[in-house]
């Protein structure tokens, strides 16, 4: 067979026949496409395989049927334990340049220690609704140029916001004096609200995820230093799953009888405390000679609850920030009373 012969036969090969249907001109469309891709899977299909693979890899990092060219791949989630850690040392938010705001898409929140009064921090990090809390603080008034703050000094936190480059924004916030919270350089009043929101959602977090392992009753102490008043904490007395029973017999001294509370007592001073305390309790008359106790302690995510008596005739700080105050039941009191008589 000539070469001429060769392509005519292979011409006509091309040409279908003529269908029983009326639509002749569809169906030599459809019948050569079908050719093509039968061409195609015989000849090149060392370039089929890879690009097959090419797909399967291209819907894992893009996500399914969205080709646009500026979708990224989302970044893979973050654990809460292990996320970005605090800084050793507070950041100077007032000396930092960045943006004035604190940008959205944030892998992680993490509280830590701030300025101010120490403050505990939590174990975990926000790893949910992250943007959240920096709407929180992107929210914020300007702090008035004009504005006349008391010269208190208290709890200081900050919120570090890291992000999928590995880059970190941090915002600086003050629970006393006017209550302020920076962003590289930039000054916003109202520090309260992204404290409680990152408080509320990151106890939302925990409902679904499981916690450490416990921290064991020996190694929980007593003070050894005087803690700051209204120090903020995640943890809720209502929360403790360990305690010890601390007694300072002279004031100040730093020397502590000490003994680990029983599960079963615990139980009892917990659910004791959730029927007997009293928010906004106003001026307690109490007597103040010693010994005054304290419950100190650690939630299932390890966060400190402290509970202080003020009283030795009963009554003890709950919150120092809504001035809620516990009142034992005969019940909790006897419990409290053979505690003092066991600690060492």
């Amino acid at each position: 067979m000539t070469d001429e012969d060769w392509l005519r036969r292979g011409l006509a090969d091309a040409v279908p026949e003529p269908p029983a249907a009326p639509d002749r001109a569809g169906a030599a469309r459809r019948t050569a496409r079908r050719r093509r891709r039968t061409t195609l899977a015989v000849a090149g299909g060392a370039v089929a395989v890879v690009a097959v693979a090419a797909t399967v890899v291209g819907a894992a990092t893009l996500g399914g049927g969205d080709d646009r060219p500026d979708r990224v791949a989302a970044p893979a989630p973050v654990d809460a334990l292990s996320a970005p850690a605090c800084p050793g040392q507070p950041v100077d938010a007032r000396a930092a340049s960045g943006p004035d705001r604190v940008p959205d898409g944030a892998t992680s929140v993490r509280l830590c220690q701030g300025d101010g009064v120490p403050a505990d921090v939590p174990l975990d990090a926000l790893v949910t609704q992250v943007d959240d809390v920096a709407a929180a603080v992107n929210g914020l008034e300007p702090l008035p140029r004009d504005a006349v703050c008391t010269a208190d000094l208290g709890p200081g936190y900050q919120l570090q916001f890291a992000y999928p480059d590995g880059s970190t924004v941090v915002a600086s916030g003050g629970l006393y004096g006017c209550r302020e919270v920076v962003v590289n350089g930039v000054v916003r009043s109202g520090a309260d609200a992204p404290w409680q929101r990152f408080v509320d959602l990151l106890r939302a977090q925990r409902e679904g995820l499981d916690p450490p392992p416990p921290v064991a009753a020996s190694t929980i102490g007593c003070p050894t230093a005087p803690t700051g008043a209204g120090a903020p904490s995640l943890g809720r007395p209502q929360d403790l799953v360990v305690a010890v029973y601390c007694a300072e017999d002279v004031p100040g001294s730093g020397d502590w009888r000490r003994a680990a509370i029983p599960a079963a007592d615990l139980a009892t001073l917990v659910t004791d405390i959730d029927a007997h305390t009293e928010e906004d309790a106003g001026y307690v008359d109490c007597d103040v000679a010693p010994p005054l106790p304290r419950i100190i302690g650690a939630t299932a995510w390890g966060d400190r609850v402290e509970v202080q008596a003020s009283c030795t005739n009963g009554w003890f700080t709950v919150d120092h920030a809504t001035n809620s105050v516990w009142s034992p039941s005969d019940e909790a009191r006897a419990v409290l009373d053979r505690l003092s008589g066991e600690a060492r």
